[in-house]
This record gives structure tokens, sequence and C-alpha cells, in this order.
């Protein structure tokens, strides 16, 4: 197996490409955690405002 590559340094500019190619990784691992992290935030606030209905319609009921 060969690597393009010889070293780090060569790997990080591309010929000239490198900013691009690696903006491009950077900006699509950002979009990706997002989708990730935004969702499950999202998820565990919902689940607090349903717990805290349920609380505040139970003791309202007279019921505890």
């Amino acid at each position: 197996m060969s690597f393009q590559f010889e070293n780090l340094g060569q790997l990080l500019v591309m010929d000239g490409h490198g900013p691009f190619v690696w903006t491009a990784v950077l900006v699509s691992l950002a979009v990706m955690f997002w989708l990730i992290i935004k969702p499950l935030a999202d998820s565990k606030a919902a689940q607090k405002n349903v717990a805290r209905d349920i609380a505040r319609l139970t003791n309202s009921n007279g019921e505890a």
C-alpha cells in the first residue's frame, strides 16, 4: 500500500487544495455533530416539559 502524501505537511496542503478540502471536512463534521446533538437536547427539553405538566396536573387535581 502506498500513500499519496509523503508527510503531514503535504497532506494538509494537498497541492494548494488543502484549505478548501479541510474547510469542507470541518463544516461537514460540524453539521453532522449539530444534527445529532440538537434533537437530543430538544427531546430532553420536551421530556422535562411533559414531566412538569404531569406534576402540575397531578397537584391541581388534589392527588399526590
